[in-house]
């Protein structure tokens, strides 16, 4: 039922599902019996399988698309045969299901799928946290294998101290506490004398199955409250403690030996603190068997159940019959999980069980709602209908919608999630969300004994053991606060669950819920059946009074995940139960609201509020005063559609001041971390008591000097009554309202920052928790983040605060004048999106422009004779080159000078005239588009702005492709210099200071300077699936404060309106914006190809498409002469990569003698620049296209194969023969040719 090391591959194998047959089967006693043919086809090498499931195994709830595991092995015939007494099928291995809930659903497998779908769980009673504090103090005694009264005192203190909280809740006093777990001692330090030794006692006995004995002692504590995921079995569980156990057996009957049988054993220990034994704790146990088994690579024989009460100790065997059962039923739960349709297992209809259990109402409102029951169908009759009568038609239809629209969601997220096992950690790594092979740098480790949670309670740094050149920790997305999952190179996962707290280049930084340590390392003498001894954090010692040392191995190689698994769709879900449930606080106001959509009420007369006198009205806008006085005439809510740059944050703290004054209570959420502490940082100086919900390591570190954080033990109940009750404003994400605060008040307002791009339901969730809420956003910018086009396309992606806007717009404040963007950046977006609503604050605003500090200074990037022999030498000219340079920065001979001009606020940048190699192209990972050349065009744009003196804080690079933005980072870093950097206006500069990010990234944030690569350039003129999505255009438009600069295609934007219409707008998800890239070609463009088409016609209308002339990037220095195509192609060697191709002059035309060496050049190869070609504005539509790039047969010259001879140039070849470059080079170095 394990497997053993040397089978365990790195990458687990799965199998595909792709038809389901029925047969039958003769058997052993000669009877014809069903069977069950599973087709099936394996994961990474497509070879094709069948597996046979017979005996109980044939009622497999196997279906076409499903995956599973095979505990067994395939004949050579690629065939497997599953019956009762061989083999195993997990059915959706990867979806983990705790073995508690396995256990649990052998009461009632309905409470088990909701305990999973919505986290239903019983409200907090005294005998769940006395377990909780027995549970913890049993760990720590045994860690430290302690346990006379002075030290057990003292752990129970300190055990209290962290669960005040808890105690605060139930009303239970400490000294009450103290007295209860006090009174359990006794009995636990008996227990812990008779059986932690490090030889079995007679008196240590350990119950059996069928009435046998056997006496025991735990000699080893390899770990508590082990966290192990077993992908290989469908399971998860947390074990309380991991023991090597010496387990003595009296001889068996019949046996000729008289002597013991005796046995050193690796255990799953699981402690209940009630009395009462229970075979749910029984199968839980077994399930521990299993677990414990594929964590340490052995087989498990028994798992030690121990009843702190009364002291009873039993041995749970892993007996097959019964894990097979075990395994069917994690089975069954896995359909009801995984496929995830609204169905439940059918109700229990027992009321003496149905009445006192605690998802009663949860279990009542899927029935009325899903399964459409009534009190006879539930067998409950009154007792449902007083729960669920006021639930109507419409209330069911919005129930179901977004119950299946979130169903839809959620199953996406498993694509990633199975990564972790089916991926190797270098594969994953390679996509951005993994870093193999690390290991924990030597004394880093520390544990943090006063953190109230787990989560973040021992901290580690990571090294790389060797990493490969050019390696950073930087450059991936496991950024500060992102949750990670930490498992080690051997296959064994998640040994430790946390946040990243901190990155640099060479380290990585994160607190975590575990002790990591080298648990699994074989000890001397070392059996697989009798002699399972494992490297140990505890050893009782012998008879001598001394422990042996354990031997210690070499440091362990893990793997840092990504947790794909952190998704609170379990919070988002229950919310939209609790609006449907009548006696929750807040439920009835939202389904009028919201499900029922009736109209907001507002007073008809004016408020006469009064700001206080630390932020008096003098700052306020007329917009932010309507938005004030709008909130604070609302009877029910009040929407407030900031645009960008017109001060949300600043006008969010104004509400709160204004609303605080009044004496009313304020809950302020967002979705992220970051955008709720921007807020509060707008209110530190005011002096309002604020209560920040969250884990501490995502708290901005400037907020706990104003706050109060909740993540901090606080010492009394007065402190927790003052930190809950007495602070107007409560901070917290909108995932974050589990938090037993909302059980102690109801708020006045609730305001949530970045509604627009909430989804519905998660927006439920704090709304209910207030009389009045306020949404804020912008729906014309980043919608929610859907990952599911299904889901999508039924509405997910549509944001409550969308919906009331639209319904009721009465309800909105518009917020028109901004004070980010110049009048020329303001007028795209309001031109394209805003219907010319949007307004400049300040009249110096609209003509504000970049200081360029030393605009001489970008003479530094331009050639004079030595340096251009040199540069000449160093990189040979390329048959079909061009001998072009730029000699000065002159004002309409020189593009960079033109660019960075502050009178060019906005500037297109067309790449058309650099064709064919201004074409996307496909990466060499992964096929994601990039277009190599652009990324040139942006690196040397950043390179000249920090030239001139542009501070490197006040640039922004975007693109709206993953792979264009590694691309873009890793030709940064060879543009300034690599790792050391470079010095630029006497400042030294690394690439990483450059904020580089996808639009998605950048919303709420702003440059002085932008520059955007939009990457698409093809014949057909298709812009994808990311550039369709003219909310992620508007985003890239409104980030930048005083000068824009788009690079992309004239041609292919411009065409983009014509394809044929069609295909969705983009779908903002991780796969396709923040995190991912679009390989969408040729769907058809909807109104975000018209507007990208608007958007070229604006800027050739108001002049402000600038044409790139052949030859442009070659003209300057730059040391981006070998940039990589992709970020992949780092350290290959540089591919010739010629920019254009000998130009013949036409037959019969009379040429100047200049002319007729030019010619004459061409007709050699080469093609010779002016320095009056370089880049020049378009003059309006006359001036569009790139018309010396036509030819009457092929129209525009598009990509063709190229094999270029390399030649070396000396001064002498260069002039030699060469007029025209000889007068270029006399006129810079005045005559010396």
């Amino acid at each position: 039922m394990f497997m053993k090391p040397s089978q365990k591959p790195r990458a687990i194998q799965r199998y595909l599902v792709t038809n389901v047959l029925e047969s039958s089967y003769t058997d052993d006693r000669g009877r014809e019996s069903p069977e069950k043919i599973l087709i099936v086809q394996a994961d990474r090498t497509n070879s094709v399988r069948t597996i046979h499931l017979r005996g109980d195994w044939f009622d497999t709830p196997a279906s076409v698309s499903a995956y599973v595991h095979i505990i067994g092995q395939f004949e050579d015939q690629g065939k497997c045969v599953l019956d009762n007494n061989q083999n195993m099928l997990i059915l959706h291995p990867d979806q983990l299901i705790s073995s508690t809930v396995v256990a649990d659903s052998f009461s009632c497998m309905r409470r088990a799928v909701l305990q999973d779908r919505v986290k239903a769980t019983s409200d907090l009673t005294p005998a769940l946290v006395y377990g909780t504090i027995l549970h913890e103090i049993f760990q720590e005694a045994l860690v430290a294998n302690k346990w006379d009264p002075a030290f057990l005192t003292n752990v129970i203190n300190k055990t209290l101290e962290k669960h005040l909280e808890d105690l605060y809740i139930l009303k239970v006093s400490m000294d009450d506490a103290k007295s209860h777990v006090q009174s359990k001692m006794p009995e636990l330090r008996s227990w812990a004398q008779l059986f932690v030794t490090s030889q079995p006692k007679p008196d240590a006995i350990v119950q059996g199955r069928n009435g046998d004995k056997a006496t025991m002692c735990v000699s080893k504590l390899l770990d508590v409250e082990e966290h192990v995921w077993s992908p290989m079995y469908g399971l998860k569980g947390n074990i309380d403690a991991t023991v090597q156990v010496t387990m003595r057996d009296p001889p068996a009957r019949g046996s000729s030996s008289k002597a013991p049988t005796t046995k050193t054993l690796t255990v799953p220990f699981e402690v209940k603190t009630g009395k009462n034994v229970n075979s749910n704790h029984q199968a839980q146990t077994a399930l521990y068997n299993l677990l414990l088994s594929d964590r340490y690579d052995i087989e498990i024989v028994y798992g030690i159940l121990y009843y702190m009460e009364t002291s009873q100790t039993l041995r749970i065997p892993a007996v097959r019959h019964e894990i097979r059962h075990m395994i069917m039923q994690r089975n069954q739960l896995a359909c009801y999980i995984r496929e995830r349709s609204v169905q439940l297992p059918p109700m229990k209809k027992n009321k003496n069980a149905c009445g006192r259990c605690y998802a009663q109402t949860t279990c009542f409102i899927y029935h009325k709602l899903a399964d459409d029951g009534d009190g006879e169908t539930s067998a409950m009759n009154e007792k449902f209908d007083e729960v669920v009568h006021h639930l109507s038609p419409t209330h069911k239809a919005f129930f179901l919608k977004w119950e299946e629209l979130l169903t839809k969601e959620e199953k996406e997220s498993q694509k990633l999630r199975r990564e972790l096992w089916t991926m190797i950690s270098t594969e994953r790594e390679k996509v951005g969300r993994c870093f193999a092979n690390v290991i924990i740098e030597e004394g880093s480790a520390y544990e943090n004994h006063q953190q109230m949670g787990k989560t973040n309670r021992f901290a580690y740094t990571f090294i790389k053991e060797k990493p490969a050149p050019g390696f950073s920790f930087l450059d991936s997305q496991l950024t500060v606060g992102e949750p990670i999952v930490i498992s080690d190179e051997q296959g064994h996962f998640a040994l430790a669950l946390g946040y990243v707290t901190s990155v640099r280049k060479t380290r990585i930084a994160v607190a975590v819920d575990r002790r990591l340590h080298n648990a699994r390392v074989r000890q001397p003498g070392f059996d697989e059946a009798d002699n399972q001894t494992f490297a140990s954090i505890m050893q009782v010692p012998g008879s001598g009074g001394n422990a042996p040392e354990d031997r210690e191995a070499g440091p362990v190689r893990y793997r840092l995940d990504k947790d794909e698994f952190s998704n609170g769709m379990a919070t988002v879900r229950n919310n939209l139960v609790q609006i449907m449930a009548d006696g929750v606080l807040g439920s009835r106001q939202i389904r009028s609201l919201v499900v029922d959509l009736e109209a907001p009420r507002f007073k008809a007369v004016p408020t006469q509020y009064i700001l206080p006198s630390t932020a008096s009205g003098q700052g306020l806008n007329v917009d932010q005063k309507a938005a004030v006085e709008k909130v604070m005439s609302a009877q029910d809510y009040a929407l407030v559609l900031g645009m960008p740059g017109t001060g949300k944050t600043t006008t969010i703290a104004h509400i709160i001041r204004a609303l605080v004054a009044q004496k009313k209570t304020v809950l302020l959420t967002s979705y992220t971390h970051t955008a709720v502490d921007n807020i509060l940082l707008k209110l530190k100086d005011d002096g309002i008591p604020i209560l920040r919900l969250g884990p501490p390591v995502k708290v901005h570190p400037e907020v706990p000097s104003f706050a109060t954080l909740a993540g901090v033990p606080k010492t009394s109940f007065s402190e927790i009554h003052e930190a809950w009750n007495d602070t107007p404003i409560v901070a917290t994400t909108c995932l974050g309202i589990n938090h037993p605060v909302f059980a102690e008040r109801i708020f006045d307002y609730c305001i949530v920052d970045e509604a627009s791009q909430i989804t519905l339901p998660i927006c439920l969730g704090p709304i209910r928790m207030a009389r009045k809420f306020v949404l804020v956003g912008d729906h014309n910018q980043l919608p929610p983040l859907v990952q599911n086009e299904e889901a999508r396309l039924g509405g997910l992606d549509v944001s409550l605060f969308k919906l009331l806007s639209e319904k009721h717009p009465q309800s909105v404040v518009n917020l028109e004048h901004q004070y980010r963007m110049c009048e020329d950046i303001m007028t795209l977006s309001n031109t394209l999106i805003y219907n010319g609503r949007l307004k400049c604050g300040t009249e110096a605003l609209r003509t504000t422009s970049l200081e360029i500090p030393d605009m001489d200074a970008l003479a530094t990037k331009h050639f004079d004779a030595d340096s251009f022999l040199a540069h000449s030498q160093q990189h040979p000219l390329k048959e079909g080159d061009k001998l072009s340079f730029c000699p000065s920065p002159t004002p309409t001979t020189c593009w960079l000078r033109d660019l960075l001009d502050p009178s060019a606020r906005v500037r297109f940048i067309n790449t058309d005239s650099l064709l064919p190699h201004s074409r996307e192209e496909k990466s060499t990972r992964g096929q994601r588009i990039v277009n190599p050349l652009e990324s040139r065009i942006v690196c040397q744009l950043v390179d000249s702005l920090l030239t001139v003196g542009v501070p490197a804080s006040e640039i922004g690079v975007m693109t709206h492709y993953r792979s264009q933005l590694a691309l873009l980072k890793h030709n940064m870093k060879n543009t300034l210099g690599g790792s050391a950097g470079a010095i630029r206006a006497g400042v030294k500069v690394a690439a990483e200071e450059i904020e580089m990010h996808t639009a998605d990234r950048f919303q709420g944030r702003d440059k002085s300077v932008v520059v955007l690569s939009l990457v698409r350039s093809n014949e057909g003129c298709s812009i994808g699936e990311l550039l369709k999505d003219w909310r992620r255009i508007n985003v890239a438009f409104t980030r930048a404060k005083t000068k824009l600069l788009v690079v992309g295609s004239r041609e292919t934007l411009r065409g983009a309106s014509s394809s044929v219409a069609g295909s969705p707008t983009a779908i903002a998800s991780p796969e396709l914006g923040e995190t991912g890239d679009d390989q969408g070609e040729g769907q058809g463009e909807p109104e975000g190809g018209e507007m990208l088409a608007r958007f070229v016609r604006m800027m050739e209308d108001r002049n402000w498409v600038y044409e790139l002339r052949p030859g442009a990037l070659e003209g300057h220095r730059f040391a981006d002469a070998n940039a990589a195509s992709t970020a992949a192609d780092a350290l290959s060697p540089r591919k010739p990569n010629p920019i254009f191709k000998p130009v013949s002059p036409r037959k019969g035309s009379a040429l100047s003698p200049s002319k007729r060496a030019n010619a004459k050049l061409a007709g050699k190869g080469y093609k010779v620049q002016s320095k009056l070609q370089f880049g020049t504005p378009s003059q309006g539509k006359e001036n569009v296209g790139s018309q010396s790039l036509k030819s009457p047969k092929k129209g525009i010259v598009g990509r063709g194969k190229h094999n270029p001879k390399r030649i070396g140039i000396s001064e002498r070849a260069i002039m030699k023969g060469r007029p025209i470059m000889r007068d270029i080079m006399n006129e810079i170095t005045d005559g010396r040719f």
